[in-house]
């Protein structure tokens, strides 16, 4: 089983919500040493410059961590299109990482393998069998 690469769109969307979450850190905090320093309230005259950082911080760090639950799972597998085929597509670099699939998981052992699966033709009709089964399943035929 070839092992799947994340694209590179998803590594630089991950990425960029990364650095947005960052920013927006900055911005939550900014309002905060605002507090701090009285001074700077003072020549604000208005608490709503005050608010207003914090504020803008909060949802830059809510729109960085869904770009980043995007980029890490794609757009099927963070929930946006639901498409289970497409899903599993875009959780397999993971799937067998995490163990969370149970048939990537037997994919990559012996235990996963196909049996190889021996028949018996019916001398009467033609019929295949299992190999050890004693009478035909289709005429009743002993094999």
């Amino acid at each position: 089983m070839a092992k799947k690469e994340i694209s590179e769109e998803r590594k630089m969307l991950y990425y960029a919500g990364l650095g947005v979450m960052v920013v927006g850190f900055l911005f939550f905090l900014s309002g905060f040493l605002g507090v701090m320093n009285p001074e700077t309230m003072l020549m604000s005259g208005s608490m709503g410059s005050f608010i207003a950082g914090p504020f803008i911080g909060i949802i830059m760090i809510g729109v960085g961590g869904f770009m980043r639950s995007v980029a890490a799972r794609g757009v099927a597998g963070s929930g946006l299109v639901l498409d289970p085929e497409k899903a599993r597509e875009d959780l397999s670099p993971w799937s067998s990482m995490a163990g969370g699939m149970l048939n990537d998981a037997l994919e990559e052992t012996s235990i996963g393998s196909k049996k190889e699966v021996i028949k018996v033709r019916c001398r009467n009709c033609s019929e295949l069998n299992e190999e050890d089964a004693k009478f035909c399943k289709n005429c009743g035929e002993k094999l």
